[in-house]
């Protein structure tokens, strides 16, 4: 883990951390804080790396919302809740735009028959559960019953 020097102001430590990995204003605000930069020294760094293009929360949003349908191991809710803990805000809509309720529900079909477990009603408040730990949401609920409701996979 780098520290900063002692010489190292505010500006240099932002855009050294920047450098490591893309981080959420809230996010390089709280590391700056941390460092013991007083709030007026931490918001200049903020302004000056934001108008150089270097912390840009929209483009931090949008790689977060693809990496995270990428590794298909998430549901919508668990989408929106990492990305509010980076201190992002983010829609539903803004989700779907990258991860469809037909996308959603295919990523539950997969993780599900990882389970080997049959689709019916005796089993069905176990999927239920599997499911709502990973974050999907109402609609794939509403489906996984349907479909262990028919007896059917």
């Amino acid at each position: 883990r780098m520290k900063t020097t002692k010489h190292e102001g505010p500006l240099a430590t932002a855009v050294r951390l920047l450098a490591r990995r893309d981080h959420s204003e809230h996010e390089l605000r709280a590391k700056l804080k941390q460092r013991g930069f007083s709030m007026t020294e931490i918001d200049a760094a903020l302004e000056r790396v934001k108008n150089e293009g270097y912390l840009d929360d929209e483009r931090i949003k949008i790689r977060m919302i693809e990496k995270l349908v990428r590794e298909q191991r998430s549901g919508l809710h668990v989408i929106i809740g990492k990305l509010r803990l980076m201190g992002l805000t983010v829609s539903t809509e803004t989700v779907r735009e990258y991860l469809s309720v037909e996308a959603e529900w295919e990523l539950a079909l997969n993780l599900l028959e990882k389970q080997k477990v049959d689709f019916d009603q005796e089993n069905y408040p176990r999927l239920v559960r599997i499911l709502n730990n990973r974050g999907f949401s109402r609609p794939i609920l509403s489906r996984l019953a349907e479909k262990c409701l028919k007896h059917q996979y």
